[in-house]
């Protein structure tokens, strides 16, 4: 059995000092910018936040714990959104991501943030999994482009590693953490560990987009040949 001790304050500190190296080191190579590495930053942000106030400004605040799980699904679901090629896999994913947020809401202005909590963590691991796979797939049937090199690539991996593993842990333990305090903190160790491996993917995903700056990742095709041009008939009198 884990002991609670220095281990639940160590690997917090590492996750949030993990979080923070993608933004900067998109910030100090300078990176050129687009939507998904926005969307990343501010992911990452969120995590930091996110552990800064659960384990060190309020421990333990059920609702700082649910607000900041809901926004960094909205956030990973964007992320998936923008990874999507087909428009009207986009169109789904928008009218997808309003109703649930719509529900969830709805559920907690009801019933109260503790209510479903499990249920709802289930569901949203559940979809971001099936989306990181869905990106996966598209990604590896892409033969034009090198997967090592795609941020996509890490970011879609990182995502599925730690939505992976959350789904896992709250399927096996989350109908017996209620009762034991101590499966629920073996549980969040778990998912720790997992949280970090999700950043360093995230580490890889920034070092990729470094690397890759001011070139396309995708083998563009060489452009058409420029038309014959005729030249002017000169007539003679």
């Amino acid at each position: 059995m884990v002991e609670t001790g220095g281990i639940f304050i160590v690997l917090p500190l590492v996750v949030m000092l993990l979080s923070l190296l993608p933004v900067c080191i998109l910030f100090v190579r300078k990176v050129a910018i687009n939507t998904l590495l926005n969307v990343l930053s501010v992911l990452c942000l969120s995590v930091f936040l996110h552990y800064l106030s659960f384990y060190f400004i309020q421990p333990r605040n059920v609702a700082l714990q649910t607000g900041f799980a809901l926004a960094a699904f909205t956030l990973s679901f964007y992320l998936f959104r923008l990874m999507m090629r087909s428009s009207a896999a986009k169109d789904i994913m928008n009218m997808l991501l309003v109703s649930f947020l719509s529900v969830v809401i709805t559920i907690y202005a009801l019933k109260g943030i503790p209510a479903y909590t499990s249920t709802l963590t289930i569901v949203q691991a559940a979809l971001l999994t099936v989306l990181a796979l869905a990106v996966l797939f598209q990604l590896i049937s892409d033969r034009q482009i090198a997967l090592v090199d795609e941020p996509a690539f890490w970011i879609a991996g990182g995502l599925l590693s730690y939505y992976g593993m959350v789904l896992f842990m709250e399927a096996i333990a989350g109908n017996r953490s209620t009762g034991s305090q101590q499966v629920q903190l073996e549980k969040d160790l778990i998912i720790t560990v997992a949280d970090i491996l999700r950043m360093v993917f995230f580490i890889v995903a920034a070092c990729m987009a470094s690397r890759n700056n001011g070139r396309p990742n995708h083998i563009e095709e060489p452009p058409p040949p420029p038309p014959p041009t005729r030249r002017p008939i000169k007539i003679k009198y």
